[in-house]
């Protein structure tokens, strides 16, 4: 060890606890992705569009209430409370 480097440096972490969670990762994108690619697919079958929309929103409903569910997400619920007050009250 060097020895202008001092041990509160040394002891340090270089990337700050939480950060990782702001980072895009290979599920974040690939659930971001998912959407455009079945609306597609649907579409080139022949679904109308007046279908294919709600169908979406229906099972992204589903997967939120799944999450939610099973990760027992007090916070999220909080969140998703205060962003629907907030909503509500424009």
């Amino acid at each position: 060890m060097p020895k202008n480097v001092s041990r509160s440096a040394v002891m340090e972490p270089a990337v700050a606890p939480g950060s990782e969670s702001n980072r895009l990762t290979l599920p974040v994108v690939l659930g971001l992705a998912v959407f455009p690619v079945i609306a597609a697919v649907l579409a080139s079958t022949g679904m109308p569009t007046t279908e294919i929309i709600p169908l979406l929103g229906y099972s992204t409903g589903i997967g939120v209430l799944a999450v939610l569910v099973l990760s027992g997400g007090r916070r999220l619920v909080a969140g998703l409370a205060a962003l629907v007050l907030r909503a509500s009250q424009q």
